[in-house]
């Protein structure tokens, strides 16, 4: 998976190199042609825009990077204060593509009494492998026919205040909301907090080792 992501920046890395290219030359050329013909300032300025969104439109269109869909209905990010009827988070970027828009960093989300707010509980081991048992026997009773399999997690309504400064949502509206600064949210969900294991003690789910504080040297 590192692997994977290290090669889409490093082409992500290339293509933004040729984007500066093309767009320079593109832009001298238009503005030298400027000059020559007299149309007077912003020929430079001018072709070096053209030149870019040219470029980065060819790059969209070879579909060698990834760039973001016209319509986001789904944004994730991290809670930075919460308020009786809405919550302020630093929004993840819409888009991996260093090239492409990554949106607002700040959002408000706005909650009503028609929004779902859900809280995910992850399933105990005995419940997962109840689910999984369940699963299998509905494989064998439909003769082998695909059934939907089971989610590892159960979810559960909660209201605003159980959003806390810190949690990492996702928020989903009815409307595009690519480059909104106000969400007004449809629903709304994000992971209980474990109360037991690693997660309880503070330790990032990221798999990096935590490493022990200094020890003070004495004289």
């Amino acid at each position: 998976m590192n692997g994977i992501k290290t090669m889409w920046i490093a082409v992500a890395a290339v293509a933004a190199v040729a984007l500066l290219i093309v767009g320079y030359a593109w832009g001298a050329s238009r503005g030298n042609n400027a000059s020559i013909i007299g149309l007077g300032g912003g020929g430079y300025d001018s072709g070096y825009a053209a030149g870019l969104a040219a470029a980065k439109k060819k790059i969209q269109d070879s579909g060698i990077i990834p760039f973001a869909p016209e319509t986001v209905m789904s944004v994730s990010g991290t809670v930075k204060s919460v308020d009786s009827d809405s919550f302020v988070i630093n929004a993840n970027p819409i888009s991996p593509n260093p090239l492409d828009t990554r949106g607002p960093n700040q959002r408000t989300v706005m909650v009503s009494d028609k929004t779902k707010i859900t809280v995910r509980i992850s399933m105990s081991p005995d419940e997962l492998s109840a689910a999984m048992k369940k699963f299998q026997d509905a494989i064998k009773a439909n003769n082998g026919t695909a059934t939907p399999p089971p989610s590892p997690f159960t979810e559960k309504t909660v209201a605003i205040t159980d959003i806390k400064i810190g949690m990492a949502v996702t928020v989903t509206a009815a409307e595009n909301i690519k480059d909104a600064v106000i969400i007004k949210a449809t629903a709304v969900s994000f992971n209980a907090i474990p109360t037991e294991g690693a997660g309880a003690a503070g330790i990032p789910a990221t798999g990096a080792p935590m490493m022990p504080p200094p020890v003070p040297k004495t004289k």
